[in-house]
C-alpha cells in the first residue's frame, strides 16, 4: 500500500504539470498575436508613408509632363532641384535629364508595392525586394509628339 502523503504529493505534481502547460499554450497564443498586431501596425505605417511618397511623385511626374508641353524638352537638374529642393536633398530620390533633354528618369524610394504608383518598380542591388520605383520618360506615357 502506498503512502497517503505520496498520492497526494503526485496529485499536485500531475496538476501543476497540467496547468503549467496550459500556461505555456496561453503565452504562446498571447505572443502570436501580439506578433500579428505589430506586424499590421508596421505594414499600415509603411502603406502610409508610401502613399505620402506615391502623392509626390505623382506631384513630380506632373511637373516633368508641364514643362515638357511648356519648352518641348525635359527639365535641367538644376530646374528640377529649384523646383524640388527637399527632393534634391534626400538620397533615395533621383532625377536624370538625358543629355539632349529628349529624355528623363526619375526615382523614387517605396517599402511596399503600391498599384496605383506611378513608373515600374525596380530590385534592390543587394537583397530581392523592391525598394525603388522608376518613371522613365514620363512626357511620352501621355503623347509622343510632346518631344
Amino acid at each position: 500500500m502506498q503512502d497517503p502523503v505520496n498520492i497526494e504529493l503526485r496529485g499536485r505534481i500531475i496538476a501543476y504539470t497540467i496547468y503549467m502547460k496550459s500556461s505555456i499554450k496561453k503565452v504562446k497564443i498571447a505572443a502570436g498575436v501580439v506578433g500579428l498586431v505589430l506586424l499590421l501596425a508596421l505594414t499600415v505605417t509603411l502603406y502610409i508613408k508610401d502613399s505620402e511618397t506615391v502623392q509626390e511623385a505623382m506631384r513630380v511626374r506632373a511637373y516633368v509632363v508641364n514643362f515638357c508641353m511648356e519648352n518641348t524638352r525635359y527639365p535641367k537638374k538644376e530646374e528640377f532641384e529649384k523646383r524640388f529642393p527637399r527632393l534634391a536633398a534626400d538620397p533615395d530620390w533621383s532625377y536624370s535629364p538625358g543629355e539632349e533633354l529628349q529624355t528623363g528618369t526619375f526615382q523614387y524610394p517605396l517599402n511596399l508595392p503600391v498599384p496605383s504608383a506611378p513608373g515600374y518598380s525596380k530590385f534592390s542591388v543587394h537583397i530581392p525586394v523592391v525598394d525603388t520605383y522608376a518613371v522613365t520618360n514620363p512626357c511620352q506615357v501621355f503623347s509622343r509628339e510632346l518631344l
